[in-house]
């Protein structure tokens, strides 16, 4: 008897880690990838066709689709055992694989086609390796040969290819785009060209298609869409994506410069990627931000104008935490062949689609998209339940958050509903109106109603993954942490609490009669209870195993079980009595017909097994794969006739049941499902009011509709009365126009009859006339014609006698001819014979040199084998003697690290000061630059003055050679250059006045620079102060930790009296001696100190000859910079009490160390250390504290330097 065949009839997911996994294969049929099969889904006729791919499937990166609709391609990454990127492609009218392409060459680096796609006319694929090789291929893939191939990157070897797009019409043409890569490329005899524009350094070029044969168009990174017109990129095709309303490729275009366009895109904050261009007759599409899409038609050649935006409605749950993943991301958009319905795919597993060029889409701004199908799953699909009296089933999703109910006969979705907390298990009550789910906080019992989940009661167990309903549904079971409670549903009580199990219980199953319940979990234990005592009636333990799933018979006497170690256990009274291997991997889940006449099982990745049963001492199975990853929980329904599965990839795959006959459980004839649901009452009060309502709306518009309707008779009645009163004068009018129009056509009748006649008359006479002088012509012509015969004949005769000359010149030549080729031919023979010798000669003088070659090198090989062997154990001997001195290295290297990182600080807090020293820099220099600029103004007025006064000198001396003639204008003319020396004198009194003023903003910029340096030494001299506190604390802290460590190390003699006795006081002694050393280092500090003081006085001092200066200028300044001064001495004074208090804190804490004593017993030294000790968290915290308000009063300083730079600034 063999195993019950299952076949998949509804397949519901999608995978969102292939690129181009939704496309149209009809109007209403798209083709997809999900689980591990590609569906075929008619959304109109909603039935499934499927293509099921290889078991051991590569990685698939993309999916592409033919122009004809007929085959679809699969691009599939290397792996391990192949080494080699692979093309597959299926027949969709087959749904069998038609060719498997891969890359002949044996010596490639590659591991994935980066893009490919179909040529116009189907018969090509272009494909394009990723790095390092970067090689495009150019395959006829019906006969499986590569038929051209060239470099797809760059000459230069810059920019990466993510994309190649083949020409609408021409076969031979492609354009290969990237990052920083735009190639148009064409093929001729194999040889593959560029041509056109390239210049894409600059550019992150992200999408592209052909818009026409000859118009190429491409977005980029930063949202910028450009157009190449037959090779040549047009300016004023550059868009904003996101921004423009139409679009043009009419002329007056120009190259453009790809640099500044790549600087305007980098400059602008709102740009947003263009992904997903698509085009179609009627237009092209394109998304640019979160969810959005573009949709352009086409009004002409040149010009498209945007029609729509589309939007994806953002979805109502939230992901992980952890993940920041934006799922409205479009990845793919297809249009079918009618141009009615455009479909996307985002990084949800679900399929979008809209409908275009509809009346209402113009009135709206942003149209959403539709769920195409029915809303499926986003993660992981981790509950799963069945109902009895109804042909329905629940799911639980793990990331998404959401209840959703399911009908496997009509295979639509009733509702689903989302939350706030983790799903982590489901269970339907018989009847399908009552369902237990597990939240992270509690354990709910909610009420099933027409479209919603109403929440009953609930129960005090957190992160329940077990729960389940008995077979007749007055009881229920649910696992808190290693415990099974079992509760009434009636009563809510809890009726049994089930302890035994060490470990996760996995699994739990009802017995038919639901007398008993089986558990397993991974402790390897298999536990029976009874539910009449709550007692343990059977177990077996197997702790080497983990149980992952388990069901029990319908009279509870068998149950069977599976774990991680692949085999289906039979057990029964307290033994397990059949082992069997199924398919050499872990097994997940298990199900058992209501027949107990079929068993299920799944494993692997995805692999539902259907074993023949009862079971054998061999297995004989069948295995069934739809799903890409582990299956997580399966269920079949109450006749036995439907099979559920749930997996990890989100998907939900409904199996029917063929040779089921006499396996299934038997059912009475008059058997049907329940069709009764629950509405809450305040919902039905709402519905029957909303009734009541559109009943009264319906009424009321009744009454409207027929008074319009009325009013409308009215008005046409009147309207006839009318139109048919013009029509009968209309008429009237007409008649008298058409006897008008009849007279006029009697009179151009006659008309036109004497007109044919006169022609005719006229026409005779021309003929006659013709016909005479014809017959003259002709006579001449034939006269000539005989004159003509007789010079043919004479040539004949000429061409004969030619004819015969030049064939008897032609022998003779030929048998010269003959005779030199003759002579040639034997030379030629002669000198063969001479070469053929001479080549004897050579190759046996080659054999005995290569001989002779190979035996010296035969020898050296030998020498050479000796030698670096030798080499070999030398270099091994050094490569020890270098790990030794890396390791030596390496922790030389750590310290400098750490070193380096302490100065890259450092060097950061110096950069920052010099940066803002450069910008107050950059603030004078643009004064200066504005002052230099007027100065040159004012050098240009002068120097227009001085062309005047050369005027006039030149006019003077005019003047003077013509004084004699003109002596009576030298009076007036003096008169008019007296003015003008006054306006030079003024000008100049200006010019030396502007030198003056610019004089002074330089003295302004010195003295600016001298504060400027004075306030940078100034902060040098505070860090320098909090450094030198700093390692002193640090001093301290190692002081601290040699203490304790010679604190140990005394420990270990503690049984020695006598020992420790004199280690503690030469411990003593060392520590005293050392107190000398620390008077040295103080003294040491205190002469640092008075440096500090001194550079800190001689900033004062600074700073008052700078408040004096100011003072000169404005008394209100100089009152507020001696408040700064007297703040700063303030802080100062406030420094040095910090200083001393520190200073005295390190001398009480050597105190507590017992230092100054020159000798002190062991025991109170022992006290000493210990109080020290723990006072060491108090003091570090002390310490802490004050270096950060030190870092808070640097802080302000540099704050208030920067207001004394502005101060100096405004003055």
């Amino acid at each position: 008897m063999a195993p019950p065949h299952i076949e998949a009839q509804t397949f519901f997911g999608l995978r969102t880690d292939i690129q181009g996994n939704a496309h149209f294969t009809t109007d209403s049929e798209v083709v997809y990838p999900a689980g591990g099969v590609l569906v075929l889904h008619d959304f109109n006729q909603k039935c499934q066709k499927f293509i099921k791919l290889p078991e051991k499937q590569n990685p698939i990166q993309s999916i592409s689709i033919s122009p004809n609709k007929q085959f679809i391609l699969l691009n599939e990454r290397a792996n391990q055992k192949d080494k080699k990127p692979t093309i597959k492609i299926y027949d969709l009218s087959t749904l069998e694989l038609k060719k498997s392409l891969t890359i002949p060459f044996e010596e490639i680096t590659c591991t994935q086609f980066v893009a490919v796609h179909f040529t116009w006319d189907s018969k090509y694929v272009v494909a394009v390796t990723g790095e390092p090789d970067w090689m495009l291929y150019y395959y006829n893939w019906e006969s499986g040969k590569i038929e051209s191939q060239t470099k797809a990157q760059n000459p230069n070897g810059q920019g990466r290819v993510t994309q190649v797009n083949c020409n609408l019409t021409d076969a031979n043409v492609i354009v290969i785009t990237g990052a920083q890569t735009f190639r148009l490329m064409n093929v001729s005899e194999t040889v593959w060209r560029q041509w056109g524009w390239t210049k894409a350094e600059n550019l992150i070029i992200t999408s592209c298609m052909w818009l026409t044969p000859d118009k190429v168009m491409f977005g980029t990174k930063f949202g910028v869409l450009m157009i190449v017109e037959n090779g040549e990129l047009r300016q004023s095709c550059n868009y904003r994506g996101a921004e423009i309303l139409e679009i043009s490729t009419k002329k007056d275009d120009k190259e453009l410069d790809t640099v500044s366009q790549a600087k305007q895109e980098l400059e602008s904050s709102e740009a947003m990627e263009i992904r997903c261009l698509t085009v179609f007759p009627k237009g092209f599409a394109f998304s640019s931000k979160s969810g959005y899409v573009h949709m352009f038609e086409k009004e002409s050649r040149f010009k498209w104008i945007k029609r729509n935006v589309f939007k994806v409605i953002d979805c109502p749950f939230r992901i992980n935490e952890r993940e920041s993943i934006d799922l409205n991301f479009v990845q793919h958009i297809s249009v079918n062949d009618n141009q009615d319905t455009l479909i996307i795919t985002t990084l949800k597993s679900q399929i979008y689609y809209v409908k275009l060029y509809e009346e209402h889409m113009d009135q709206v701004s942003e149209i959403p998209f539709l769920e195409m199908g029915e809303r499926l799953h986003h993660s992981r699909i981790n509950g799963l339940a069945m109902c009895s009296w109804k042909p329905i089933f629940m799911t639980s999703g793990e990331d998404d958050r959401s209840i959703r109910l399911w009908n496997y006969e009509t295979m639509k979705l009733e509702f689903v509903k989302f939350y706030h907390e983790n799903v982590n298990c489901v269970s339907l009550h018989p009847t399908g109106l009552f369902a237990v789910i597990g939240f992270a906080d509690k354990l709910r019992y909610m009420v099933v109603l027409i479209d919603d989940l109403y929440q009953m009661r609930e129960f005090s167990i957190r992160n329940c993954k077990v729960c389940k309903f008995s077979n007749n549904g007055h009881m229920f079971a649910a696992v808190d942490n290693m415990i099974i409670q079992v509760f009434s549903s009636i009563s809510f009580n809890n009726v049994f609490n089930l302890k035994g199990h060490s470990g996760i219980i996995r699994a739990l199953s009802w017995a038919g009669r639901d007398d008993k319940i089986v558990s397993c979990g991974s402790d390897g234990a298999i536990y029976e209870w009874s539910m009449m005592t709550s007692q343990r009636v059977s177990e077996v333990i197997m702790k080497s195993n983990d149980f992952t799933g388990c069901s029990a018979t319908s009279d509870g006497k068998s149950s069977y079980i599976v774990g991680i170690d692949g085999e289906v256990k039979e057990a029964r009274n307290d033994t397990v009595i059949r082992n069997l291997k199924i398919i050499g991997v872990q097994l997940d889940n298990i199900a058992l017909a209501h027949s107990d006449m079929m068993l299920f099982v799944t494993g692997g990745k995805g692999v539902v097994v259907s074993i023949q049963f009862p079971l054998l001492d061999k297995a004989v199975f069948k295995e069934y794969r739809m799903h890409n990853r582990n299956v997580t929980a399966i269920a079949l329904s109450y006749d036995d006739r439907t099979l559920i599965s749930v997996a990890e990839d989100a998907t939900i795959c409904i199996w029917r049941l063929d040779n089921s006959e006499g396996k299934a459980i038997v059912l009475g004839q008059d058997f049907c499902y329940s069709e009764e649901i629950l509405i809450h009452r305040d919902d039905l009060r709402e519905k029957i009011m909303q009734i009541t309502e559109l009943s009264k709306r319906i009424s009321e518009m009744e009454t409207e509709h027929a008074y319009q309707v009325r009013q409308m008779v009215i008005k046409q009645n009147e309207n006839l009365v009318s139109i048919h009163a013009n029509y009968s004068n209309q008429i009237e009018g007409l008649s008298e126009k058409i006897e008008v129009l009849d007279t006029k056509n009697l009179q151009q009748t006659n008309d036109f009859q004497d007109n044919i006649n006169k022609i005719n008359s006229d026409n005779d006479e021309a003929v006659e006339m013709m016909e005479v002088d014809f017959n003259s012509k002709l006579i001449f012509e034939y006269s000539k014609y005989e004159e003509l015969n007789d010079n043919i004949s004479e040539m004949k005769n000429d061409y004969k006698h030619q004819l015969k000359t030049l064939e008897q010149s032609k022998v003779d030549a030929l048998n010269e001819l003959q005779v030199q080729y003759e002579m040639q031919l034997n030379e030629k023979n002669n000198m063969i014979k001479e070469l053929t010798e001479k080549n004897d000669l050579e190759l046996r003088e080659h054999e005995y040199i290569k001989q002779t070659i190979e035996d010296d090198a035969d020898r050296e090989i030998v020498e050479l084998k000796a030698t670096y062997a030798s080499q070999l154990r030398d270099e091994k001997h050094s490569n020890v003697v270098l790990k030794g001195e890396t390791d030596v290295l390496k922790k030389k290297i750590v310290l400098l690290q750490t070193t380096i990182e302490d100065y890259k600080i450092k060097v950061a807090l110096l950069n920052g000061e010099v940066k803002q020293a450069k910008d107050f820099v950059k603030v004078l220099e643009a004064k200066m630059s504005d002052l230099r600029k007027e100065i040159s103004n004012r050098d240009k007025t002068i120097q227009d003055k001085d062309r005047d006064m050369q005027n006039v000198r030149l006019e003077n001396q005019s003047l003077e050679n013509y004084k004699f003639v003109l002596s009576f204008k030298l009076d007036e003319l003096s008169k008019q250059t007296e003015p003008k020396d006054e306006e030079i004198q003024q000008l100049k009194m200006h010019i030396k006045s502007l030198e003056a003023n610019l004089r002074e903003l330089l003295e302004m910029k010195e003295r600016s620079d001298v504060e400027i340096t004075g306030l940078k030494e100034k902060l040098w001299a505070n860090q320098s102060d909090k450094n030198k506190q700093s390692e002193e604390i640090y001093d301290l802290k190692t002081t601290l930790k040699r203490i304790h460590d010679e604190i140990a190390e005394l420990s270990l003699d503690i049984q020695n009296p006598a020992k420790l006795k004199t280690a503690v006081k030469e411990l003593l002694q060392y520590k005293c001696d050392g107190i000398l050393t620390n008077k040295s280092e103080r003294s040491l500090g205190i002469v640092e100190y008075k440096e500090s003081k001194q550079s800190y006085e001689n900033q004062i001092s600074c700073l008052m000859q700078k408040l004096e200066c100011v003072t000169l200028k404005s008394k209100k300044d100089a009152v507020k910079l001696m408040e700064d001064n007297s703040e700063l001495l303030n802080k100062i004074n406030v420094f040095r009490n910090e200083l001393k208090d520190s200073n005295e804190q390190c001398k009480k804490l050597k105190t507590l160390l017992g230092l100054p004593a020159a000798r002190v017993n062991p025991s109170k030294a022992r006290l000493m250390i210990d109080k020290a000790c723990t006072d060491y968290e108090s003091i570090e915290r002390e310490f802490n504290l004050k270096i950060q308000e030190k870092d808070r009063i640097i802080r302000q300083l540099k704050t208030e330097n920067e207001e004394l730079l502005k101060m100096n600034e405004t003055n």
